[in-house]
């Protein structure tokens, strides 16, 4: 792992959206992997204001709420279109797990069928939740899983469920990459800032084991970190 440590999170936004950048720009032909939330928000606001080209014609999504409408505002769908292909003025393919094309009960195999056909991802942006998810795999997921449907754990449901109107309409559910399908990227960028998430980081980096999500990528080629926490 290479781990680059900044002074706040301004800053690591600034320098995970050059890596993502010189990342994606270097393998244009190869798609590219994205991540939401409040992060990324400002990741994605860089990349406008580095007035970002991008050259890939498709992106995934981690994952995306289980049966969420796509024009709902708290849909990742929607959040990615308004502020990574909108706001990049990008006109590619935006693939979610469960939406559009792969709304249906197969969905989530031919999710992962068309990232195997035009994948490997030259990159893909990751958080990681203050219980360690990642994506949406939640604590004690099988590190050999792969794009599915799952149950989100109550932490999480609390956490996010703010964002949300009404928060007893927060979904229960989600599709998301599996921990196996993420490891398939060239490069991984876990991008993880603010004293909520310094536990959860330090706990998967410091004592790996079957409740850190995390622990199924530690290992890969090129995992590269930028934080602003100790670990």
């Amino acid at each position: 792992m290479i781990a680059h440590h900044v002074k706040n999170a301004v800053e690591g936004q600034m320098l995970a959206a050059t890596l993502f950048m010189q990342a994606s720009n270097a393998k244009p032909d190869k798609p590219v992997g994205l991540a939401t939330g409040g992060t990324m928000d400002g990741v994605y606001q860089q990349l406008v204001a580095n007035s970002f080209k991008p050259g890939f014609k498709h992106a995934f999504a981690l994952d995306e709420y289980d049966g969420i409408s796509p024009g709902s505002k708290n849909s990742y769908l929607h959040e990615l279109t308004e502020k990574f292909s909108k706001a990049l003025d990008w006109s590619g393919q935006l693939h979610v797990p469960g939406q559009g094309l792969y709304a249906h009960e197969a969905g989530n195999q031919e999710f992962e069928e068309a990232l195997a056909d035009l994948g490997p991802l030259s990159v893909q942006l990751l958080g990681i939740g203050t219980n360690g998810h990642i994506a949406f795999n939640e604590p004690g997921s099988d590190f050999a899983s792969r794009t599915r449907r799952v149950e989100l754990h109550q932490e999480t449901v609390s956490a996010n469920s703010i964002y949300f109107d009404d928060p007893q309409s927060m979904p229960t559910h989600a599709n998301t990459q599996g921990l196996a399908t993420i490891a398939q990227a060239d490069m991984l960028l876990l991008v993880v800032l603010g004293e909520h998430k310094q536990a959860a980081l330090t706990k998967s980096i410091r004592h790996p084991d079957q409740s850190t999500p995390l622990a199924a990528l530690l290992e890969h080629p090129k995992l590269v970190l930028v934080t602003d926490q100790e670990f």
